[in-house]
């Protein structure tokens, strides 16, 4: 059944949606009476009070704020050009716009998750770009990781797949983690950010196509080459693929476009709100005997916690003897390789 089409603020809603704008609406206009009342009914001589203009200018600020929240109600104000690795997605196309407003809205209905996302994002972002300078790959493969993990390098998976990239163990060998009970490098965040888009950079060669590529990281190549063969097309968004897959390189699309925009979204985060920078060194190290892992903490100068976050991959506190990958807070990384070396025991490569 069609719905019924209401013509408001310059925009087509439905009913359902209708209410939601009104209400907004409704919570526009009462800031107006209400901060002109307040105007009004402070006398011009006040010293303590802020300056009018400054109340002013909030008060345009909240109005903003709610005008943005109406408008995505307003399918109209969709954006209407996307690119995601420097490829073109076709969202002129009713399907394409159905699924990407699909992950778009359900993302935009929890806003506490969205802001520790973002902060999680420009925290973990120059580690990131450094690696994926590295590899020569684009830099949108940042947003796989967030869709992935939302950033959180603990993150675990029902199916097991662990860390940032959620590599599943055996796919994590294949491109050159260490997994064992002592150490697993999925959870190394320099090593598995430089594995996964070493994997990716492969699987691009393999299909020469991003959207392919990330389709295959999430269902697997093999999945992807049989859509290929049995469906006479390589146009991603031509192909009948597992809803988890179709829809995974439409939560990136998403997570895109909302990090990129979080202003238009009323996403507003001030850049000192914004978590520190993690910006770490990496240190090989070699014992030729058991050691306590104290002592890395202790030769970093940090909590062992804070050790241990930079090191998720470092599984025990008696590390057997062997060759390490640590990371270093980038300002510690002189001063913990001193005193290692002050260990007669281990050296630093």
């Amino acid at each position: 059944m069609k719905g019924i089409g209401f013509k408001f603020l310059s925009a087509t809603v439905l009913p359902g949606r209708f209410f939601v704008v009104l209400a907004i609406v409704c919570s526009v206009v009462a800031l107006i009476f209400a901060g002109a009342t307040h105007l009004e009914a402070q006398s011009p001589s006040k010293k303590n009070g802020a300056p009018a203009e400054k109340r002013i200018g909030d008060l345009e600020k909240d109005v903003l704020r709610l005008q943005r929240q109406a408008d995505l109600f307003n399918l109209d104000a969709m954006p209407d050009n996307l690119v995601l690795c420097n490829q073109k997605v076709p969202i002129f196309r009713e399907d394409n716009r159905e699924r990407f407003e699909r992950e778009l809205f359900q993302l935009l209905e929890n806003k506490g998750l969205l802001t520790i996302i973002i902060k999680r994002y420009y925290k973990y972002l120059p580690m990131m770009t450094e690696e994926i300078t590295r590899a020569g790959v684009p830099s949108d493969l940042t947003y796989l990781a967030v869709t992935e993990s939302y950033l959180n390098p603990r993150a675990v998976s029902k199916a097991n797949a662990g860390g940032m990239w959620q590599f599943m163990k055996e796919t994590g060998k294949l491109e050159g983690l260490v997994v064992n009970d002592v150490v697993d490098e999925r959870y190394n965040m320099k090593k598995s950010t430089r594995s996964a888009l070493g994997h990716l950079k492969k699987l691009n060669g393999q299909f020469n196509d991003w959207f392919l590529a990330m389709a295959a990281y999430n269902a697997g190549p093999g999945r992807i080459r049989e859509a290929i063969e049995n469906q006479f097309t390589r146009d991603f968004f031509d192909m009948y693929l597992p809803e988890e897959t179709e829809r995974y390189v439409f939560r990136i699309l998403a997570l895109k476009e909302i990090i990129a925009n979080r202003e238009r979204y009323g996403l507003s985060v001030d850049e000192k709100e914004l978590y520190r920078p993690a910006l770490i060194s990496e240190v090989v190290i070699e014992s030729n005997r058991e050691f306590d892992s104290c002592i890395l903490a202790k030769a970093m100068d940090v909590p062992y916690r804070t050790y241990r976050m930079n090191n998720l991959h470092l599984r025990k506190y008696d590390l057997p003897k062997g060759i390490y990958r640590v990371n270093v807070p980038a300002e510690k990384k002189d001063s913990f390789i001193k005193k290692m070396r002050s260990y007669n025991f281990i050296q630093c490569q």
